[in-house]
This record gives C-alpha cells, sequence and structure tokens, in this order.
C-alpha cells in the first residue's frame, strides 16, 4: 500500500470522499457507517456514472490506507467506490493543502469530483478516480 498523509487518508475517498445535499437522499449508504469513527461524508459527481452522496471512514490515523467510500445514487442505489487515484485539496483556517496519491495500477475507470466538510470551518474538495461496485 502507498504511505498517505493523514489528511488523504481520512478522505481517501472521499473518494468522496461527505455536508448537506441538495435533491439527494440523506440516507445512510449500505451498513450505516455515519455511526463509525472518523467519518466524512459529502456529494461526488461521477459524470455518466452519476451524482452520489458519500460517506468515508477514517483509519484512526495511521496514514497507511486506501478506504472505501460508501455512496447512495439519487435513485437509491447502493455502492462501494474503491479509490485509485486521488488530487484533493483539505481546506481549513490553517491554510490549503494539497494532496495527489495514485496506486500502482493508476487512475480507474470513474472520475468523480468530490466535495465534503471534514469538519466545521475545513472543506475538501477534488478529483478522485477509481471503480464502483453496485450493490443495489
Amino acid at each position: 500500500m502507498l504511505r498517505m498523509s493523514r489528511t488523504a487518508s481520512a478522505v481517501a475517498i472521499i473518494a468522496a470522499t461527505a455536508g448537506a445535499s441538495a435533491g439527494l437522499s440523506g440516507a445512510p449508504a449500505l451498513a450505516d457507517p455515519t455511526n463509525a469513527h472518523q467519518v466524512t461524508a459529502g456529494i461526488a459527481d461521477c459524470g455518466s456514472a452519476g451524482t452520489f452522496t458519500f460517506v468515508v471512514t477514517g483509519n484512526s490515523g495511521k496514514g497507511t490506507a486506501w478506504n472505501v467510500a460508501f455512496v447512495r445514487a439519487t435513485g437509491g442505489g447502493r455502492a462501494v467506490f474503491h479509490p485509485r487515484s486521488l488530487d484533493l485539496v483539505f481546506t481549513s483556517p490553517d491554510g490549503a493543502f494539497p494532496e495527489q496519491a495514485s496506486k500502482r495500477s493508476g487512475p480507474g475507470p470513474v472520475s468523480c469530483t468530490i466535495s465534503a466538510v471534514p469538519f466545521p470551518g475545513a472543506t475538501l474538495t477534488g478529483t478522485v478516480t477509481g471503480t464502483l461496485t453496485w450493490r443495489g
């Protein structure tokens, strides 16, 4: 696995990595990870693949894992997003912190623009690529 910063691992997807969503279901995706430790929720616009709300959980700050994102489509479909690359900017009152990382396999076939609020006063924006595994 690639070693990533704490900021990147918390969102790697965010791959979505989560915020309010106009017209999108706020219901938790899959196994209700919204109650998990270190959760970030947001919106992902994945072009022809769709627009989703997403939830990604942290990995206790170890910075060593590529976390999946749990997504929900506007029509109610659920999927798991497996990240392969990211180009993100974490912004807080302390400044803007860009993060780029890619697995050896390179970018995935699905590219998403994400927007999230990891905590009050902070934003996470950028692009992630990966694959979607639909669950229903």
